[in-house]
């Protein structure tokens, strides 16, 4: 449980751009085992490995963008609304 929130939470609250990345990360693994279990071949399985593999990359860039242009100080590592005094 430790694992999975430190994967799904930024900063105390769940943050969807995680959750995205990680709900696709689970599509791509699912479907991947399907498709090797059974021996099936799917025409856009490229395009679907491309989406949801290289969606999940995209998707933490974006996240980082977000984080550094709204959640931190300009020019500062250090987080809006947060004190030198409250980080440990």
């Amino acid at each position: 449980m430790k694992y999975l929130k430190m994967i799904l939470y930024e900063n105390n609250e769940l943050s969807l751009t995680r959750c995205i990345t990680v709900v696709a990360w689970v599509a791509f693994l699912a479907v991947s085992f399907y498709l090797v279990y059974t021996a099936q071949s799917w025409g856009n399985y490229d395009t679907f490995a491309f989406l949801t593999g290289g969606g999940g990359a995209t998707t933490q860039v974006v996240n980082k963008l977000i984080n550094s242009k709204y959640n931190s100080v300009p020019g500062s590592y250090q987080q809006r609304g947060v004190t030198h005094n409250d980080i440990r």
